[in-house]
């Protein structure tokens, strides 16, 4: 097929191997053919694809350039050692189908998938070679092609339908050919070998392969079985994808198809019950593969994959019984649940929270009440207690919690107390809570407050639905004056829909939008909702018992406290509560995201009004679908008469004389007055964030396709011979080179959501409209997390300026990275920040000379975060930043109030400067008005996009 030259690349100076096409091949090719099909594999990027370098054609040659991969090939090694350890070959094909993955979502097919393709690096780490030459030859299959006597592909390796020349080959042929290589790393040996293609066309259309544990016997089943699913004759009876290959090769029992081997070898095994000889060698079998299991086992434990290590750790404890290291790694992948109700006798069931993208598992029955020292693994867990004439009660089980506050303090369990109510005793709709002294426990609450007495109480499930409030109204709610004590006048004649009538901002002739019963009412005031409250025999909750439902009270140093438990990276929030979507979702969407006492929704979908005073108005807390999850624990200061789409409520009542806590609470109106140091000071403090460049040794770890922009995913050297991971957002709408924006997100990304959730979400419409995106994963971002027991440094330390340090010069080895490609234009490079990134981290915005335009969404200066070293202190450098700055902020931002913390920082900003504020917005101003102002100023500063 062709020759392969070991060649130098002289402007680079980097060995290369050059493969030059056979002249009667590239002949039948065609070099505008080969050029036109091997362009678009050269824009294939995956770690294990050998990419393309270059190509061309000079003097009829055909001929395309490689990186040179110092190892040797797959095939060379199976020449040398035989049949690999199971644990390689399966490591080998995992990686080879992920490459085939990438390509196949490009609507790529190999064809020529075989170990001489398979490169191993010194690592042996394998790169799959001559995807261009495939597809090339996939475009030519012809009359001329087929002329020359040469195929598309290598005999022992070819699909059934590739053989008999079928058209319409795709990716399950790979599949196929994979399952081949599978098979030979397992056993030594192909299954249809011949000493003539026509031979082995025979073989491949007409015998089954002999199964590979006939071969092998240690080869665990299950790996056996998706091996031999892979080479089914027909293509439906095959995986559908690489994808679903290589996750049947580690997905243990369940990956076992019908009608597979392994489901005859039951049948056989059953048989040889009845010779003593047969069923030891059985057993045998069974306790070797269970052994073998146990590196995987433990690879899932340290990478926090709990609950599959903990299911393929009991499949493997039945054959291993009393294995100690096994007995470890079911205790590091488990841990125990104790539950105890008042009045006992209650049934337990419980529901395992399932992985992100995953289905949710079913719920099951696991006994009643007491439970004693119910091993669970390692995850979260819904359960719901019943007993006859009693309330049944929902809570979560969370396993984070249990790693803080329990199993590390010696009890080896997470202890469950429940006192159930009886139905008579509890008003319908509505879950008990316990009284008891209670002090505000959000990391966010004000600081100077006192405990209150709270006597038990009742809060409404679920925030208040449009369905509940629509028979308000209909009632006669808004006319009933004893509703309206002390409500203004004035304020009341507002209080009406679009068509001038009685009801909320956004209803029609009294009407809520079709389909949205049961979410949750939104655009009322506080009056109205304490209308609606007193209409039904309540009271709006204090800001103590809101609190109490939702957060118990709980403080971490781990993680953020949330409604289901503790929130980070192992968590799953995004299927918890609904934060950063389109607008609210059903008020009962989310049972996964349940408080400890049974209360729905108290994180995210709506904000909520409470019975407080608050500063000037009244306080809301918990979260909206308009902004991120961080939100949560915040409280705001909101005007009564304010409504939003995002701000709902929920009702509460108790018996006795206590007033629950329903004080106003005093906040300190003054604004603060920062004085920045002076510019001989601030060029002084500049010396503290030079570094050393490194050079990027960029690999690129991923490549996700949308039809707005490719993400990739890539890992370049760090500041302490670490690596620093990056993301790039090319866009598909303008050509290069990009205008590029430098991302510094929010806190979310350090317990939340990922930096390409934050991204996508925050900044997502303007990678539509054609600027590239660059963000950085900084050291302890969830994707490069800390490691356990990692305790933030104060502020005032000289660890919080050096992790600061860090942080910058991290995004500065980025932007040295994008500052190499010739897709960016620096020229018209900007700094866009929101929250973090525009509030403590603002230092990163001057330090740095390559910005031309900087914008700041939901910034401020917090006095929280001081003092600080003068370094690390964003007020000293403020004022210096000289290039065009936006600031986009909300009159309502709960993180960042306007006048307390947001205009301190606008009145140090120097000149060129532009402010959007927008009216009631919250933290996160809503896309509608971030993304025009942001676009506007950008064309305006660094240009229109080209298109």
């Amino acid at each position: 097929m062709a020759t392969v030259w070991l060649a130098v690349d002289l402007k680079h100076d980097r060995p290369v191997a050059i493969k030059v096409l056979n002249p009667e091949l590239a002949a039948a090719l065609g070099g505008q053919r080969f050029l036109t099909e091997i362009r678009t594999v050269a824009n294939l990027e995956h770690p294990h694809i050998l990419p393309l370098f270059d190509s061309g054609e000079d003097d009829g040659l055909l001929w395309y350039a490689m990186p040179f991969i110092e190892g040797e090939s797959l095939q060379e090694r199976l020449d040398r050692e035989g049949p690999l350890p199971v644990q390689v070959a399966v490591g080998i094909a995992n990686r080879v189908a992920g490459a085939l993955q990438a390509a196949h979502d490009q609507g790529i097919v190999h064809r020529d998938i075989k170990p001489a393709n398979i490169l191993l690096d010194r690592r042996g780490e394998p790169r799959v070679a001559d995807f261009g030459v495939a597809l090339a030859l996939s475009a030519a299959r012809s009359e001329r092609l087929t002329a020359t006597g040469l195929s598309v592909g290598t005999p022992s390796y070819m699909s059934p339908e590739q053989l008999t020349g079928d058209a319409d080959v795709d990716a399950r042929s790979d599949v196929y050919a994979l399952g081949m290589l599978a098979y030979e790393m397992l056993t030594g040996r192909t299954p249809f070998e011949g000493g003539s293609l026509a031979s082995v066309m025979t073989r491949v259309l007409t015998q089954a392969p002999q199964p590979v544990r006939d071969i092998r016997p240690e080869v665990p089943i299950w790996v056996a079985a998706a091996v031999e699913r892979a080479l089914a004759r027909e293509p439906d009876e095959r995986f559908p994808s690489a994808a679903a290959f290589a996750k049947a090769l580690v997905a243990g029992a369940e990956a076992r198809p019908a009608g597979s081997l392994s489901v005859r070898l039951v049948g056989v095994a059953a048989l040889l019950v009845a010779g003593g000889a047969g069923y030891f060698a059985w057993t045998t079998a069974q306790r070797s593969a269970a052994r073998e299991s146990l590196g995987a086992i433990e690879a899932l434990v340290d990478e926090g994959w709990y609950a599959e290590a903990y299911d393929r750790a009991l499949e493997a404890r039945r054959w291993l019984p009393s294995d100690p290291a096994l007995a470890e790694l079911v205790d590091r992948s488990s841990f125990r649940v104790s539950v105890v109700t008042s009045p006992p006798g209650a049934v337990v069931e419980l529901q395992r929270f399932g992985l992100p993208g995953g289905e949710m598992p079913e719920a099951e029955q696991v006994g009643s009440t007491p439970l004693q020292e119910l091993r669970l693994p390692r995850a979260d867990h819904r359960l719901v207690l019943s007993l006859p004439g009693h309330v049944p009660r929902e809570t979560v089980v969370s396993s984070e919690l249990a790693q803080e506050f329990f199993l590390f303090s010696g009890l080896n369990r997470y202890p469950v107390e429940v006192e159930l109510v009886r139905e008579e005793d509890q008003p319908p709709g509505m879950v008990f809570v316990p009284g008891g002294e209670y002090r505000l426990s959000s990391p966010d609450a004000p600081s100077a407050n006192d405990a209150v007495t709270l006597e038990p109480f009742f809060i409404d499930r679920f925030e208040v639905t449009n369905e509940a409030y629509a028979e308000f109204v209909r009632e006669g709610g808004y006319s009933r004056e004893a509703l309206w004590s002390d409500a203004p006048a004035a304020i009341r004649e507002t209080l009406v829909d679009r068509t001038g009538l009685p009801g909320p901002r956004g209803w029609s002739r009294q009407r809520f939008p079709e389909a949205r019963e049961r979410f949750p009412v939104t655009g009322v005031t506080w009056w109205e909702a304490r209308a609606f409250c007193r209409a039904a025999g309540g009271r709006l909750p204090t800001v103590f018992e809101w609190e109490k439902t939702a957060r118990s009270g709980l403080q971490s140093t781990a993680g953020v406290i949330m409604p289901w438990g503790l929130e980070s990276a192992a968590t799953g929030g995004g299927r918890r509560a609904n934060f950063r979507s389109e607008g609210p979702v059903p008020v009962d969407a989310y049972p996964f995201g349940v408080s400890f006492y049974g209360a729905y929704g108290m994180a995210g979908n709506v904000r909520e009004w409470t019975a407080n005073a608050f500063g000037e108005g009244r306080a809301v807390t918990g979260g909206s679908w308009d902004g991120p999850a961080y939100l949560y624990t915040e409280y705001a200061d909101v005007d009564p008469a304010y409504a939003s789409e995002a701000l709902g409520f929920r009702c509460a009542l108790h018996e006795g004389p206590g007033d629950q806590g329903a004080l106003g609470i005093e906040l300190d109106l003054t604004p603060p007055i920062y004085t920045p140091v002076d510019r001989a000071a601030y060029e002084a403090l500049l010396d503290f964030y030079r570094y050393d460049p490194v050079a990027p040794n960029p690999r690129v770890d991923a490549v996700d396709e949308t039809p707005d922009w490719t993400r990739s995913r890539i890992w370049i050297d760090g500041p302490a011979g670490d690596s620093v991971l990056l993301y790039f957002w090319a866009p598909r709408s303008t050509p290069p080179p990009y205008q590029t924006l430098a991302f510094v997100p929010g806190s979310s990304v350090f317990f939340l959501e990922t930096l390409p959730d934050d991204v996508e979400n925050t900044v997502g419409p303007l990678i539509q409209g054609g600027r590239a995106v660059l963000g950085v994963v900084m050291t302890g971002m969830l994707e490069r997390a800390w490691p356990p027991g990692y305790q933030s440094p104060a502020p005032p330390s000289v660890g919080f300026r050096d992790l600061m340090v860090r942080h910058g010069t991290e995004l500065r080895l980025a932007i040295d990275y994008v500052q190499g490609r010739e897709d960016v234009d620096m020229d018209r490079f900007a700094y866009v920040a929101t929250s973090w990134g525009a509030g403590s981290r603002l230092p990163f915005a001057v330090v740095d000379d390559r910005y031309r335009a900087v914008v700041l969404i939901g910034a401020g200066i917090d006095e929280r975060v001081k003092p600080t070293l003068p370094e690390a202190d964003n007020v000293n450098f403020a004022p210096y930043i000289d290039v065009p700055t936006l600031m986009v902020n909300g009159t309502n931002d709960e993180e960042h109030p306007w006048l307390f913390r947001a205009k301190p920082l606008w009145d140090l900003l120097s000149e060129p400067k532009e402010l959007v504020l927008v009216e009631g917005a919250g933290h996160m101003p809503p896309v509608e008005d971030r993304i025009p102002a942001i676009n506007g100023f950008l064309d305006r500063v660094l240009g229109p996009v080209r298109r």
